[in-house]
């Protein structure tokens, strides 16, 4: 298979798995969508009776909501991703971007309602999710044929960073055919290269060689597989700019991006109320059976860091001061 055909061949594969990730998306916005009518207006009502507008509104809000968690959290990372990991990433978005429009609407309507329907949702999207992780991953197998794979690694303590490779799900993307310890020109591995690979995992070779492996892959359409070094985790933050009438990387110390920390304080605030109101009964027995057997304090005190390296006493009323430890 040349170089166009399987260009050809990954397009198909992903715009297969787009329609299964849309897929799962609009059962997502429908189940919210109907349960959203039934807490508002104990049934679904006609259009004619509604309106819809508002509803609409929340919905959408809704969608944003889960597209930003599952890119957060990766859950459509079908192949490279196990089962119960992949569920659990799903499951997080929906039970998050839930509580957060539940918690929104309260707050807007001044009135804390029976939370029992989200809930009787958040149950059914585990499921969903559960299931839908299993035959996501199933497909993907179906549609990825295990890779015939190279391996190249300086040394010994290289080659165990790919420990996990031997294990699901990898083995079931990447068939090892060849492992090679190597640290020499790229002129002396092409040869080895041309053998047909699909994939080849890099490790610890020289930064020449590395450049001429990845130049060719992406010429030959091969997967690359790169182990990072130190040097390639702090590249990943920097910024493109124009300097000196050439284009620079500027690097720079990474800090999350505004949107994400509005989000997560957010997030954070939403998690620890729904927890509060959730768990307070098993604090309050927990509480009482710490005084019961031993009469020592209830909560515990810890000198902690927050932002700028500033100290506080993670104690009840600062722990509920959000201003004082954000």
């Amino acid at each position: 298979m040349n170089t166009i055909e399987k260009q050809k061949r990954e397009n198909i594969i992903r715009q297969k798995m787009f329609v299964v990730k849309t897929i799962h998306f609009l059962l997502s916005i429908a189940l919210f969508y109907g349960t959203w009518l039934l807490f508002r207006y104990n049934e679904i009502p006609s259009i004619k009776e509604t309106g819809f507008r508002y509803n609409y509104f929340v919905t959408i809000a809704f969608g944003i909501l889960v597209i930003f968690f599952n890119n957060t959290y990766n859950s459509y990372l079908f192949g490279y991703t196990r089962i119960r990991t992949l569920a659990l990433a799903q499951s997080l978005s929906h039970f998050f971007s839930t509580g957060i429009i539940y918690l929104g609407v309260c707050i807007g309507w001044n009135k804390l309602r029976n939370p029992l329907l989200f809930i009787a949702l958040i149950a059914i999207y585990i499921i969903l999710d559960c299931a839908f992780s299993y035959w996501g991953n199933a497909f993907y197998f179906k549609l990825n044929p295990p890779k015939k794979t190279l391996l190249l690694y300086r040394n010994k303590r290289d080659r165990r960073r790919f420990g996990s490779i031997n294990g699901k799900p990898m083995e079931r993307l990447y068939r090892i055919e060849k492992e090679i310890q190597f640290d020499g020109t790229f002129a002396e591995i092409k040869g080895e290269l041309d053998q047909g690979y699909d994939a080849v995992f890099v490790a610890g070779v020289n930064s020449h060689c590395r450049n001429g492996i990845l130049k060719y892959c992406e010429e030959n359409n091969v997967r690359g597989l790169f182990l990072p070094h130190v040097g390639d985790v702090i590249m990943q933050g920097a910024q493109h700019i124009q300097a000196f009438d050439s284009p620079v990387l500027m690097v720079r110390r990474k800090l999350l991006r505004p949107e994400y920390r509005i989000v997560k304080r957010m997030a954070d605030a939403v998690m620890a109320a729904l927890g509060l109101i959730v768990l307070s009964p098993l604090f309050a027995i927990t509480a009482l059976a710490i005084k019961l057997y031993d009469h020592g304090p209830v909560f515990y005190k810890q000198v902690r860091l927050t932002r700028n390296a500033r100290e506080f006493h993670a104690n009840t009323s600062q722990l509920l001061n959000f201003g004082t430890i954000w």
